[in-house]
């Protein structure tokens, strides 16, 4: 007989949906406290791409430029602007294709094809070395950061599972949050 509990966060809250109550699963508002937590680390991913990009740039790029950046340049192939949305979570295409124009216009970013679906992005030469000096300064200062700190290295990456489940589990709620509103 297996008495293990799985005592992760989203096994708690999928637990409680099923028993159709936040109150049970996240009690003394703990849904406020993840959701406050979740937007203050948003908002600290922000200023940490900000800062890591300002050390080897110029340009001016808001957070959503420089992830449009990173995911560019992640891979060796082009990107849509339907995976790029698909990878941010995004659907506010127009603020994508914005973005985008300005990454073009900063030249480290280039636009092939044509028509609805046969666009895609790469980045230029430019890019490409920009996006290599951002990955490299990130990767100098995050190591710099969990140096000593194993435990917390293997618990960034069971968050990091945590919440793409909880990504999943926002984009369900809005889909039946939708269909209630529909009917």
């Amino acid at each position: 007989m297996d008495n293990k509990v799985d005592r992760s966060p989203l096994s708690c809250l999928t637990a409680g949906l099923a028993a159709d109550t936040a109150v049970e699963v996240l009690p003394d508002g703990g849904l406020h406290m993840l959701e406050m937590a979740i937007q203050r680390a948003g908002a600290g991913l922000t200023r940490w791409q900000a800062g890591c990009f300002e050390q080897l740039s110029t340009v001016s790029l808001a957070s959503a430029e420089i992830t449009l950046l990173q995911l560019i340049g992640n891979g060796s192939r082009s990107k849509t602007i339907k995976e790029l949305a698909w990878s941010t979570n995004r659907t506010d295409i127009p603020n994508i294709q914005y973005s985008l124009r300005k990454l073009a216009s900063a030249g480290l970013t280039r636009k092939q094809g044509a028509g609805r679906s046969g666009v895609t992005y790469s980045l230029t030469e430019e890019g490409c070395q920009v996006e290599e000096r951002l990955q490299d300064i990130r990767e100098r200062l995050l190591l710099q950061a969990l140096a000593g700190r194993q435990d917390l290295a293997r618990r960034l990456h069971c968050a990091a599972e945590t919440l793409e489940e909880l990504t999943e589990l926002f984009g369900e709620a809005v889909r039946q949050a939708e269909a209630r509103s529909g009917s």
